[in-house]
């Protein structure tokens, strides 16, 4: 259930080149297979980062498991440079949020993942 929301005040050139790009570097950095990862992104009206208006980011991971700091990093270093090609962003105009969410709090297929990892 690797989830990547991403939150800007500034559009991608292209929203589905962007996400399907997102979505394959997303599995692969998550280590997770892409046929379960969802990658949304959210246009706000407006992004105050820092005192500023300058182009900034909101970044939310969520995985059941695969969560640790070096793998974090890595993803959080690669994402950064994507958001930075694509809306002009700099490093320190954005934050990841880490979420390891446990299995029994993601429902699918009319049962928690806890409950389809018994059998």
């Amino acid at each position: 259930m690797p989830l990547l929301e991403i939150t800007s005040a500034t559009a991608p050139k292209d929203i589905k080149s962007f996400t399907k790009r997102l979505s394959a570097l997303f599995a692969e950095l998550i280590g997770k297979p892409e046929s379960y990862c969802v990658v949304t992104f959210s246009k706000v009206d407006y992004l105050l980062y820092n005192g500023t208006d300058e182009p900034g980011f909101i970044a939310k991971v969520g995985s059941i498991g695969h969560i640790e700091n070096d793998r974090n990093a890595k993803l959080a270093a690669t994402i950064t440079k994507v958001l930075e090609e694509e809306f002009g962003t700099v490093n320190d105009r954005g934050y990841f949020v880490f979420t390891d969410v446990p299995a029994e709090n993601i429902g699918y297929k009319y049962t928690t993942f806890a409950n389809l990892l018994k059998q």
